[in-house]
Formats: C-alpha cells, sequence, structure tokens
C-alpha cells in the first residue's frame, strides 16, 4: 500500500503564494511581527487539530479491529464446539 504525498488545493497554494509575497515586499517589521505571530498561532491550531483527528481515526480503527477479532473469537469457538459434538 502506497501513501500519496499530499498535495495543495489550487487555493492554498494561491493563499501561501499571497503569504510568500507579502513576505517578501513587506517593509514594516511590525506588521512582519504581527503577522508571523498569527502565522504561528494558525499552525498551532492546525497541528492540534490534525493530531486530535489521528487520534480519532486510530481510535476508530482500533474499535474495527476489536470487533473483527471478537468475531473471529465467537466463529473460532462455536467451530470448536461443532468439532467436539462430532466426537
Amino acid at each position: 500500500m502506497s501513501i500519496d504525498p499530499v498535495e495543495l488545493r489550487p487555493e492554498q497554494s494561491f493563499q501561501a503564494e499571497r503569504w510568500v509575497r507579502f513576505i517578501r515586499e513587506c517593509q514594516d517589521i511590525e506588521q512582519l511581527r504581527d503577522t508571523a505571530m498569527a502565522l504561528v498561532q494558525q499552525l498551532t491550531q492546525q497541528k492540534a487539530a490534525n493530531a486530535w483527528m489521528a487520534s480519532r481515526a486510530s481510535e476508530s480503527e482500533n474499535e474495527k479491529l476489536e470487533v473483527v477479532a471478537q468475531m473471529i473469537r465467537q466463529t473460532s469457538m462455536g467451530e470448536k464446539n461443532a468439532s467436539d459434538r462430532k466426537i
């Protein structure tokens, strides 16, 4: 199973290019500082959201695997009981 690299949607690429141009052209250090702080806050929030989503996805996958394991155990027990009755 291969995992495709994350690709930016066109609007995300456009937004990133906007920020790059703003940073390159900005001459006001206070404005740059404020922008950097806002971007750091946004990045931190995105990382927290990504971690939460990954955790939830993992929990969901674990729950599915537990259900499958339980079904396998029940099937195995049913087959064992059936073979015991034949003897």
